[in-house]
């Protein structure tokens, strides 16, 4: 063989072996990480016998609506979480947070209130049966003024807390919410 070809051979040998080797399998790429959702608004909506109130918290806005509640009555509750950045793309992240229930928790923290809550029949329950509280009951107390501090949690470590700080993982959003109790 001449030096020629042998040079022609060495660089053919050469570019075979850096494009097999550029070339790897999806096991050795790295995992591509997916952002969270952007959350702008959390929607409550009360259900009672002899009414429906919706309540709606924004990122953008003033938020200066307050939950009304009777004394001593039951309530369904349900909770949506939305992205509305754009007016004509608005996505219900809900979807997403109850097709990844065992990635999920809903938390309420209830202050200057007497609320108690469980779930109800239509919540969704993850692979181990806990509930996520997208739907519950609210069950009222005595008369008085105070706050609800929804919580949405990514990754909690545990799923059955009295605090958040129980539950560990990230919080997605956690808004502050008045609530009366006439």
């Amino acid at each position: 063989m001449d030096s020629l070809s042998y040079i022609k051979l060495s660089a053919i040998i050469l570019i075979f072996s850096v494009l097999s080797n550029g070339c790897s399998s999806d096991e050795d790429q790295p995992e591509l990480i997916q952002e969270e959702e952007l959350i702008t608004t959390v929607k409550l909506t009360f259900k009672s016998s002899d009414e429906t109130q919706i309540i709606q918290w924004n990122a953008e806005g003033t938020n200066s609506e307050s939950i009304q509640l009777k004394a001593n009555s039951i309530y369904d509750v349900a909770v949506e979480f939305l992205d509305e950045s754009d007016p004509v793309d608005i996505e219900d992240i809900t979807t997403e947070v109850i097709e990844e229930a065992n990635d999920h928790q809903v938390f309420y923290e209830f202050s200057g209130v007497n609320v108690t809550y469980e779930t109800s029949d239509t919540d969704t329950l993850d692979d181990n049966q806990n509930p996520l509280y997208i739907n519950s009951l609210w069950n009222s107390g005595e008369p008085g003024s105070g706050k609800v501090r929804v919580y949405l949690i990514h990754e909690p470590t545990s799923k059955s807390s009295n605090d958040r700080n129980g539950f560990g993982g990230e919080t997605d959003i956690q808004v502050d919410i008045p609530l009366n109790i006439n």
